[in-house]
């Protein structure tokens, strides 16, 4: 048996549904679901001879009524069992969304390549999670901004006044990480915060690169706090040079970076360019009141 949604999203009310479907199904993805299984189903009865449509149907139908407490399907018949499929799978659009999530596994099993069929729709409705061949984790958040500690809206508003260009930067990044599962767009979400962490550190400080602009700002430790903490813009800069140097100048065939990886150096980064965001603006206020 899979593991239930909700042991594998304990959390899953207390995601956002701003850029992705987190905990809700919409009408409009539900509809395409509705009419998507029963031609999934054929597909399935072409290769699996002797498989009896119209009761298989049927069974499919009265597990989605389990999972939405309503009465199982009394009629028989295609076109007869084929509307009260579609109107129970519509009904999710007012049920708990685990239950939808449980029900879409145990409608799987019908299907001859359920993880590509189900995962391209869920795709085309910018929907949070992909199936995947993992019992124990039936289910993959391709939401990056769950798996981040850092709230990259909160850091692409807190930067738009301070420096457009490393706005613009994040907003890219945070494009990239729509598709942070794909090894090239994980590469260029990590490069344009790299990109954002550079324009912020020479606008801020008025300096001609990296390096000059973390000389400058670990000489004004009251500006810009602890050295231990400045120093880490200088440290990543040189890290990605130095070791992931495809990252920067655009050969992305070179070096390794996972998921997980990417994630980690996209809050980092965001961290640092936060930190240095929030120092610059109380500095400007501190010199506000004194003038």
């Amino acid at each position: 048996m899979s593991v239930k949604f909700k042991d594998q999203f304990p959390n899953y009310q207390n995601f956002s549904n701003n850029d992705f479907l987190m905990n809700k199904a919409n009408y409009n993805l539900l509809k395409e679901l509705s009419h998507k299984m029963p031609k999934l189903l054929r597909e399935t009865a072409q290769v699996r001879k002797g498989l009896y449509l119209d009761g298989t149907l049927r069974n499919m139908a009265d597990i989605v009524s389990g999972h939405t407490n309503n009465d199982k399907t009394k009629h028989w018949g295609w076109n007869f069992i084929i509307r009260d499929f579609e109107e129970q799978i519509l009904d999710f659009v007012d049920i708990k969304f685990h239950k939808f999530m449980d029900c879409i596994l145990d409608l799987e099993i019908f299907f001859l390549n359920p993880m590509k069929d189900l995962n391209d729709i869920f795709e085309e409705h910018n929907f949070g999670y992909r199936l995947t061949n993992d019992p124990e984790k039936p289910w993959r958040c391709v939401n990056p901004a769950i798996d981040m500690s850092i709230d990259i809206e909160e850091v692409i508003l807190s930067t738009t006044e301070l420096c457009e260009q490393t706005a613009q930067h994040i907003k890219q990044a945070k494009e990239q990480l729509n598709r942070a599962h794909e090894l090239r767009p994980r590469k260029d979400a990590i490069r344009d915060c790299l990109s954002a962490m550079e324009a912020l550190m020479k606008h801020l400080t008025n300096a001609k690169d990296v390096e000059q602009a973390d000389e400058r700002m670990r000489a004004d430790n009251e500006k810009w706090g602890q050295g231990f903490i400045v120093k880490d813009g200088l440290i990543l800069w040189k890290m990605f040079h130095n070791k992931f140097k495809d990252i920067r100048h655009g050969n992305f065939d070179i070096s390794e970076i996972s998921y997980d990886e990417a994630i980690y150096f996209v809050d980092k980064l965001l961290a640092y360019v936060k930190y240095i965001s929030a120092r610059a603006v109380a500095s400007e206020k501190v010199d506000k009141l004194i003038f």
